[in-house]
């Protein structure tokens, strides 16, 4: 115990020399004359094993109790769900069926009504053909559509700078 003071100036001279090993040595050395090694008692090994154990089980009754409770909140509101959404979703499933069928009746029925007026399918695409034409005329749609392609050109040409592709990876 008489070295701990000199290593402790040892030490300090050390750490504000700024001589980083020195200083760990004369620290560990001041440590080790300051803390006598005292060995572990049995009892309270023992003591500190019970302690841990005990509240290892707590925790395991806790996770079990709060699982419990997570699958009954689960199941009541599974429950509530399928009790309260049945209708709906019976309702939307039948609202789509009867819309099915009315679109394959109203096809069937125009199907039959065009072959007794002498439709020909030629005639059906001369009909989309003069749509796509009123469309496509349209001033409106035209400028629109040209801008939407130089949006796509311009994000194009951006996304090339940023991936950094150049020339020769295309060949």
């Amino acid at each position: 115990m008489n070295e701990a003071p000199g290593n402790y100036e040892r030490w300090r001279a050390a750490e504000e020399s700024e001589r980083d090993d020195d200083a760990d040595w004369a620290f560990r050395t001041v440590f080790q004359t300051a803390m006598a090694d005292r060995p572990v008692s049995p009892e309270f090994t023992t003591r500190t094993m019970a302690a841990v154990a005990a509240v290892a089980a707590g925790d395991a009754r806790r996770a079990r109790r709060q699982r419990a409770g997570l699958l009954t909140v689960t199941a009541v509101i599974t429950t509530a769900a399928v009790y309260f959404g049945a209708g709906w979703a019976v309702s939307l499933a039948s609202a789509a069926f009867i819309g099915l069928l009315n679109m394959l009746v109203a096809g069937v029925v125009g199907g039959a009504v065009a072959f007794q007026t002498g439709t020909g399918v030629w005639s059906v695409l001369l009909s989309l053909g003069r749509a796509a034409a009123a469309l496509a005329a349209d001033s409106n749609v035209t400028f629109a559509l040209i801008a939407i392609s130089a949006v796509a050109v311009a994000a194009l040409l951006a996304l090339q700078r940023l991936l950094g592709s150049d020339g020769e990876s295309f060949q």
